[in-house]
């Protein structure tokens, strides 16, 4: 008997920020497990959109999202936005959570065939005394069908 996959979910990320404080321009993107960063799309606005898909796994009171981009544990998923410097070191990186996504938002994208989606609004970027810039969970609204 083949192993049934869990469905898969649309997922949309909307960075819409200054970016860090201290950062030799290198890379900025949603980082994969591997530690790979993926880079999004750029708006006139200077936005920069992800657009990935999630496995949904059922079996809780909360969805369990499951793939490439996502990390933590099973009730503490998130994802990562990270910067790296041009040596190759993390500047900064802001974790999104995925465990305040309850199944009305996953059943109804599914059923409108709309993606799960955020903004991070991250304008006044700060860093510590000592130089570090500050990173961190980020709270965002996660909704359906941002455009």
């Amino acid at each position: 008997m083949a192993k049934q996959s869990n469905p898969m979910i649309s997922v949309k990320v909307t960075y819409d920020g200054a970016g860090p404080v201290h950062w030799s321009p290198g890379q900025f993107g949603l980082q994969d497990r591997a530690e790979g960063l993926h880079p999004g799309v750029a708006d006139a606005e200077n936005r920069v959109t992800f657009a990935f898909e999630l496995e949904v796994k059922d079996g809780g009171a909360t969805p369990n999202f499951l793939g490439d981009f996502t990390h933590g544990p099973r009730d503490g998923r998130f994802l990562y936005l990270g910067w790296r410097n041009r040596t190759g070191e993390y500047a900064q990186r802001l974790k999104l959570p995925l465990g305040v996504i309850g199944w009305d938002l996953v059943e109804r994208a599914q059923e409108t065939g709309q993606p799960l989606a955020c903004v991070l609004v991250d304008k006044n970027p700060r860093a510590t005394s000592t130089g570090a810039n500050i990173g961190g969970t980020r709270a965002v609204a996660w909704m359906v069908g941002l455009a």
